[in-house]
């Protein structure tokens, strides 16, 4: 029975288009569907909104520029976690190393991403809509029906006067008391990481943090890249929430 429901979601269509018993599919959607996987007017569909419900729904209208469909069925997510994760991450130099953090955060599991510019950062501007592509495009991989929140960029200090998570940490890689965030985060909390850039918090951020209420805390022994150390962040606390 497993295995039915999940072939059933296999394809996944993407659209924050829904209205009453309508959904409208976004281009790039109804282009995969009807030119790849060959989808016709009548046919049924698998859709999700990122809000958390599923829909099937039936092709009314076979336009890639105006794909309408009628839903046939809704249901809710039953996987929305009692947790939440929030990775502050300093963007990475290639953009394509944000885009796979991007990604695996997702399949994973998190719920919110926010870009920080410290003062070592090697980038800073970042494309959102290639951070919306691939987070999207994970969230179906998964049969996931939540999205998660990405924040637009903000400077480190902006950043920690405004993070509201209630368990706040810090990886960072100099010499102090850090103990591992795999035994210091309790689970079933709002968490909020943060993860610096290539070279590292500066002193100066790493105090000021420490002021708005983030604890130090080793991800282990191994030295990290940056896009590596959000996943180990975003796996732990998982982990730390299957116990």
């Amino acid at each position: 029975m497993v295995n039915l429901q999940r072939k059933e979601l296999e394809q996944l269509f993407y659209s924050q288009e829904v209205h009453n018993d309508k959904i409208l599919l976004p281009e790039d959607e109804a282009r995969h569907c009807f030119r790849v996987l060959r989808k016709r007017s009548g046919d049924t569909i698998r859709a999700v909104d990122g809000k958390g419900t599923y829909y099937q729904a039936l092709i009314e209208k076979e336009e890639i520029h105006d794909c309408q469909l009628k839903i046939i069925d809704r249901k809710k997510s039953r996987s929305q976690k009692n947790y939440y994760i929030n990775i502050a991450i300093a963007p990475p130099k290639k953009h394509s190393r944000l885009e796979w953090f991007v990604e695996k955060a997702v399949e994973i599991g998190v719920q919110e991403i926010s870009f920080t510019i410290t003062e070592d950062s090697e980038r800073k501007n970042i494309k959102r809509n290639r951070t919306q592509k691939p987070a999207v495009s994970s969230m179906r991989q998964s049969l996931k029906a939540h999205l998660p929140k990405i924040n637009k960029t903000v400077s480190t200090k902006d950043f920690l006067s405004h993070c509201t998570n209630k368990e706040k940490y810090i990886g960072h890689l100099n010499d102090g008391n850090r103990s591992l965030l795999i035994h210091t985060a309790a689970p079933k909390q709002e968490y909020c990481v943060l993860i610096g850039p290539e070279g590292d918090f500066t002193s100066d951020e790493i105090k000021e943090s420490q002021d708005y209420g983030f604890q130090p805390v080793s991800l282990g022994d191994t030295r990290l890249r940056t896009e590596t150390a959000g996943i180990v962040a975003c796996h732990i606390l998982n982990i730390i929430n299957e116990k």
